[in-house]
């Protein structure tokens, strides 16, 4: 809104066509909003004529929503951080509940972190026979006394 007055007091009497017809634009503008309440906004928005008779009027236009649009940009920055943290910190988390579900699936407990031990395994099974219960192991051993049986000159 301050624009707004602002580009129709800078654009009024003026000998352009184009700035006759931004003019008549804006009070077109003002006019249509020109209603009970918005009527006192526009009433109390400070106005400049941007010639150069009143400048501290024109710190009065500017500054305002200067500071608005400072605010606003500080709130968006931090919002943008902050949304930013919080997808990592999603993924981190995502992350460690996919391990848990992977450590848990094979057989691995975790246990509380003033633990000395990181993980626990609990139900470890381990189906291979051990090798000197296979057919190449007891070959093996039977080779191993059948050297040493000669070796001694046992006959």
């Amino acid at each position: 809104m301050t624009v707004v007055k602002g580009i129709y007091i800078w654009t009024a009497g003026s000998g352009f066509s184009l700035a006759q017809s931004v003019h008549a634009g804006m009070k077109w503008l003002i006019e249509t909003t020109w209603v009970f309440g918005v009527s006192d906004l526009w009433k109390s928005i400070a106005a400049v004529p941007f010639e150069g008779r009143d400048t501290l009027g024109l710190y009065k236009v500017i500054i305002p929503p200067a500071v608005v649009f400072f605010i606003c940009a500080l709130f968006i920055s931090d919002h943008r951080s902050l949304r930013s943290k919080y997808y990592e910190l999603k993924a981190e988390v995502e992350k460690e509940i996919a391990l848990r579900d992977m450590r848990k699936d094979a057989g691995i407990d975790t246990v509380a972190e003033s633990a000395t031990v990181d993980v626990v395994i609990s139900n470890a099974t381990n189906s291979d026979p051990a090798w000197h219960d296979t057919w190449w192991g007891r070959v093996s051993i039977g080779v191993a006394i059948a050297l040493i049986v000669a070796a001694f000159g046992i006959k």
